[in-house]
């Protein structure tokens, strides 16, 4: 499967989930599909890494999607709330991601400053409250330390979302199924659809939302 194949997957699984939990009273089942979106970002966050010719300038687009995408999220999952400090988008999640990936770059050579990269990126994920907090990070880590083991990186993405993520998020590890079928393809390039695809429709389904409860 190609780099857009995997992203299509995602927006759609990602699509379903944030419908099952605004417009479905919190539907458990379209949120277990919705489970299979993050490990694929995450997947893709670092092929993106490692094929990017510009890693800050990559990091620097995924936090301006995080600040652009912050609105949309507090209106949408948390009751119309324009700016709700407990809980950040999956953009930040990435960011931090992604800024623990060129550290660990750039600290190859060291254990110690290295293992100061991975923790400071856990403890900033759960101090800003991101989606998947700290767990998200190591899903990250995992993904680029067995980059070259499908065997081990399955195994150990699996026992984190099965052992120290909340017990739904265990049925993210269906998404390890696609990602196993990855070809190093990119496919169709739609960079900006996927990365605004996120703010638009979380606002779409808050509008639809408040369209259902007769707000306007």
């Amino acid at each position: 499967m190609s780099t857009f194949s995997l992203k299509l997957i995602a927006v759609v699984a990602m699509l379903i989930d944030h419908s099952g939990k605004i417009l479905f009273s919190n539907n458990m089942n379209m949120r277990m599909i919705g489970r299979l979106a993050f490990p694929i970002y995450a997947f893709m966050l670092v092929e993106g890494f490692h094929k990017t010719r510009n890693p800050k300038k990559y990091l620097l687009r995924l936090l301006a999607f995080s600040l652009i995408s912050e609105i949309p999220f507090d209106l949408a999952l948390h009751d119309g709330i324009l700016f709700y400090p407990d809980a950040q988008n999956v953009f930040f999640t990435l960011s931090i991601g992604l800024a623990m990936l060129i550290g660990l770059k750039q600290f190859r050579n060291s254990f110690y400053l290295s293992f100061v990269t991975v923790f400071a990126a856990c403890a900033y994920a759960e101090f800003m409250h991101s989606d998947y907090s700290y767990r998200g990070i190591l899903v990250i880590l995992m993904f680029e330390l067995c980059r070259d083991s499908a065997l081990f990186r399955n195994l150990s993405v699996m026992a984190i979302f099965m052992k120290i993520a909340y017990w739904f998020n265990g049925y993210a590890s269906i998404a390890l199924i696609p990602i196993s079928f990855y070809n190093g393809k990119k496919g169709p390039s739609w960079k900006y659809f996927f990365y605004s695809f996120y703010p638009l429709h979380l606002l779409i389904l808050y509008l639809i939302n408040k369209k259902l409860q007769g707000v306007f």
